[in-house]
């Protein structure tokens, strides 16, 4: 195992493109065989419980029948007496309400003239059947008991065998297993109520690391696929009706091989580890810097910042709350002739202790004068000196510097981990985050790799799809304002220091009549009927409406040329798109989201260079940037914002694609020990104003394009100073597709089909129900499970789909044919409130996947995993050509996407789609 601590990514001179744009495509495997999931499952019980369903109806409505038969055949008759005719009027009632006869009333109508022959006669046969009912129903209720055993023990050995869910499951849960082995060991069932909850833990565990592949540990992989010049080698034995054409994203046969981790240690951990430093007596190599968020703040009339003396110079800091490492408070300190020093010295970059003393103190102050006296007074100064620095320090003004420890494990293969050998990276310290990363092969083919006509098939659906974003935007479809609005308005032509629009940012008061967005934007409901987009909803909600008419919706764009969609070149980004899709061993392929180049892969970079030998993108996408800047004349500036909870801190790392840096003034915990080409930007150099309708932000006289790869949410007040710096960027860093809600712009209509842009699926289909529909609380097993089975056979819903609690919201894997079902349609209710669910389907199926991962390949399982493709466009130009389509739009001769950033992008401070 080796450590490393800075980034060991090459950088190749400006103009030497040597790599494409986007020649490496990412993998994101499941940890989990779908079939360890599904494995839970019994369709045939749901069955036995839908056709016991069925005929409790049919019985039902037979009893309906004869009880109207009684009436008009029966009760009318003047043979029949008051006594009997008052027995024949109950026992109408009770077959009206579902009952059958029972032996008095049989009696009754075999002894009575009145009653014909056949109507005794079907009575005589409901009281069978109800018979056999309540015999089956007593069946059913032991087997539905069975059920539960065979479903937590198949989960129990499932999580044992698995070694990804079990190294999971040792590192953040071992107590579970534990006490589920004492538990077995006295005796208890896994339908009894405490292993139950266990296996109900583990179910959704399983369904996480089986169902979705968004890389998380071990329950979520990476692995590096090149993209190819030409169509890939066919190789054989597809199942049948896959794609063998060449234009399938992945080959079928494709396997994963090899595995590998990295191990990062937690920055926000460590740093708050290191707010507890003690500067007076630390070693002189320990490295300082300024607080992240700091500004110098002077009058109106005040003197410039290399002024301190002035009296309304003022440092104003956000900084971390040393009793609630989580919140952010204002620190306001006058600056001084030795605050001014030290912090004149950290200006452009961490400094350690021993240069802020020689700088200081001089030569002689910091090593010690000759001579006892001397040598007296330079130790006083020196920690008179050092006594300062940790008062600034123990402020939160100062913060001590170190990079986090990083760890690549060696290549170990899958058969060596599958026969018992530990997974790679595991043991990791406690807080330590891990990537877990894979190799790639294909049977029966030497090269395997994504085709270049399927890229191109993914660039056609990615323009039809942004041509159907473009519809929905050209109607007014809007997110809602930033709080950074009123600020920005209060700009003019003449620049103002950023500091000053930050503070009248935070100052404003958030604007509560914004309807707030949906983490992820897509569906809005129109605004006039007879529009372009309005017409094209109403399409979609016709076929809503007869759901058994025909199959998906196809777009194209002979079809969006009828509705009045933009042009694909309009619409369409003029920066590097990365699109996320799921790729089926058969059929079209979904494509889940469009997101800007270089934020979803950006914490596995580093690894991915160590641990491969080369990653192209990292190079592709760090010559683009420089392109564009010598075109446009701009500088990029990559934005630094640290994490203020542990959870989120790996998303901080990233590879160093700029030049400079502004935010954070520590690199160590993005990216290393930066390379000697970048600077730090303060931020009290920045400022902003309007050119026309562009936002410019400028230091020294030179325009900056802020710029920032992260994926997730900044924390106030970085939030806002996101926002303002990125509306100042490219609007292609703010781009952001994803379309598979329709259904929430559909009004009342319950169901949508499925939506395809030719060769991908963009809107799986939905169904929207009303949690009415559900089981009652307190119902036993049975019912809940013949709830859940009549809820899948009334709506047309298929075995295996993602449940929400609303549009927008996050989706849970779910196999109506399991009974661990009911416990997580239960768990979602009761903690996101709403009166309805939505239903997708789950594509592609799990019995079309293309990948292959020989870890699970033990006892029969189908090793088949799910995956996710991360392919980056466009592939078809060149890097110079596209980086002076990019610098057009930062010069105004043309326009880019004609829309506010999406509420979901970067630029709100919402996490992207991964």
């Amino acid at each position: 195992m080796t450590e490393r601590r800075t980034s060991g990514a090459p950088v190749r001179p400006a103009g030497e493109h040597t790599v494409r744009l986007g020649g490496t495509a990412l993998l994101r495997l499941a940890g989990v065989p779908v079939a360890a999931w599904t494995g839970a499952g019994n369709p045939g019980l749901f069955a036995r419980i839908s056709a016991d369903a069925h005929a409790r109806a049919e019985l039902a409505g037979r009893a309906r029948k004869l009880a109207e038969d009684l009436g008009t055949q029966v009760v009318p008759d003047p043979e029949l007496g008051s006594a009997e005719r008052r027995s024949v009027l109950a026992l109408r009632r009770r077959l009206h309400a579902g009952a059958t006869p029972g032996p008095a009333d049989q009696r009754l109508l075999d002894a009575s003239a009145a009653v014909p022959a056949e109507l005794a006669a079907e009575a005589a046969a409901l009281s069978r059947c109800r018979c056999e009912l309540d015999l089956g129903e007593r069946l059913l209720r032991e087997a539905v008991a069975q059920e539960w055993q065979r479903a937590g023990t198949f989960i129990w050995e499932r999580a044992r065998s698995a070694p990804t869910l079990r190294g999971f499951l040792d590192t953040t849960a071992p107590e579970l297993l534990t006490e589920a082995e004492r538990l077995l060991g006295k005796g208890e069932l896994w339908r009894d109520r405490r292993l139950r909850r266990t296996g109900a833990y583990l179910w959704r565990i399983l369904a996480r690391s089986a169902a979705k592949s968004t890389p998380r540990g071990w329950l979520g992989q990476i692995a590096p696929l090149p993209v190819l010049d030409g169509p890939a080698p066919v190789p054989g034995g597809g199942p049948l009706g896959a794609d063998t054409s060449g234009t399938a994203l992945l080959p079928y046969g494709v396997t994963v091989a090899d595995l590998s981790a990295e191990t990062a240690e937690n920055v926000f951990l460590l740093r708050t580890r290191l707010a507890g430093t003690d500067l007076v007596g630390a070693p002189p190599e320990t490295l300082v810097a300024p607080a992240p968020l700091q500004f110098l703040s002077t009058g109106p009339s005040g003197p410039g910042p290399d002024v301190p003396e002035a009296a309304d110079a003022v440092v104003c800091c956000q900084v971390v709350d040393p009793a609630a490492p989580d919140r952010m408070r204002e620190i306001r300190l006058r600056r001084t002739r030795p605050l001014h020093a030290v912090l004149t010295l950290l200006a452009e970059r961490p400094r350690s202790l021993g240069e802020l003393e020689s700088a200081l103190l001089g030569a002689s102050g910091a090593s010690g004068a000759s001579g006892a006296s001397g040598a007296d007074g330079a130790e006083r100064r020196r920690a008179v000196l050092r006594g300062f620095l940790a008062h600034l320090h123990g402020l939160g003004v100062l913060q001590v510097c170190a990079p986090p420890h990083r760890r690549c494990a060696r290549w170990t293969t899958a058969y060596q981990v599958r026969d018992g050998a530990r997974l790679p990276g595991a043991g990791a310290a406690p807080g330590w985050f891990t990537d877990s990363h894979r190799s790639v092969r294909a049977q029966g083919a030497d090269g395997p790799g994504v085709p270049a006509d399927a890229v191109a098939t993914v660039r056609e659906g990615l323009a039809i799809a942004a041509r159907l974003a473009g519809l929905a935007r050209a109607e007014g479809l809007a997110p809602a304002t930033p709080r950074s609005a009123a600020a920005l308005t209060s700009l003019g032509a003449d620049p103002r220091p950023l500091r000053d629009v930050l503070a009248e940012a935070l100052a404003a008061p958030p604007d509560t009549g914004a309807v707030p967005a949906h983490r992820h934007p897509g569906w809005s409901p129109a605004r006039t009927a007879d529009s372009g987009y309005g017409r094209l909803l109403a399409l979609l909600g016709d076929r809503g409406t007869r759901p058994g008419d025909g199959g998906p919706v196809v777009l194209d764009h002979r079809l969006l040329d009828g509705y009045g969609a933009p042009p694909a070149d309009s619409v369409l980004p003029h920066w590097p798109v990365d699109c996320l899709l799921r790729p089926a061993g058969s059929g079209p392929a979904v494509l889940q989201s469009a997101s800007p180049a270089g934020v979803a892969d950006a914490r596995f970079a580093d690894a991915l260079y160590a641990l491969h030998g080369s990653y192209d993108n990292v190079e592709g996408y760090r010559a683009f940037l420089e392109a564009v800047e010598r075109t446009a004349g701009v500088r990029f500036v990559e934005l630094l914002v640290p994490p203020l909870a542990d959870f989120a801190a790996n998303a901080v790392r990233r590879p160093l694609t700029t030049g400079w840096w502004t935010g954070d003034p520590d690199p160590t915990a993005y990216f290393g020990t930066a390379r000697p080409a970048a600077r730090y930007l303060p931020l009290d150099r920045i400022t902003l104003r309007w050119e026309g309708t562009r936002l410019i932000a400028e230091a020294d006289g030179r325009r900056i394009v802020p710029i920032h790869h992260a994926t997730r949410v900044a924390p106030p007040p970085y939030g806002t100073l996101m926002r303002l710096l990125l509306t100042a960027g490219h609007p292609g860093t703010t781009w952001l597709l994803r379309l598979d809600g329709p259904l929430a712009a559909l009004g009342p209509v319950r169901y949508c089909p499925r939506v395809r842009t030719g060769p991908l699926v963009i809107a799986p289909a939905q169904w929207r129900l009303d949690r009415a529909r559900l089981w009652r609380r307190g119902d036993d097993d049975l019912a809940r499970a013949r709830g859940l089975a009549d809820l899948r056979a009334s709506a047309g819903l298929p075995r295996h789909v993602f449940v929400r609690s609303g549009p927008g919201a996050k989706s849970l894997p779910l196999d109506l044919a399991a009974l661990p079902a009911l416990g997580a349609i239960e768990r979602l209710c009761a903690r996101e409130p709403g009166t309805e669910l939505v239903f997708e389907e789950m594509l592609p199926l799990p019995g079309d996947l293309p990948v292959r991962d020989p870890l699970h390949g033990r006892s029969g399982t189908d090793p088949a995993v799910a995956a996710q493709l991360l392919l980056r466009l466009p592939q078809d130009r060149g890097i110079d050509e596209l980086a002076r389509s990019a610098a057009a739009v930062l010069c105004g001769d043309t326009t880019d996407v004609p829309a506010p950033p999406a509420a979901g992008g970067p630029v709100s401070g919402a996490e992207p789609v991964h």
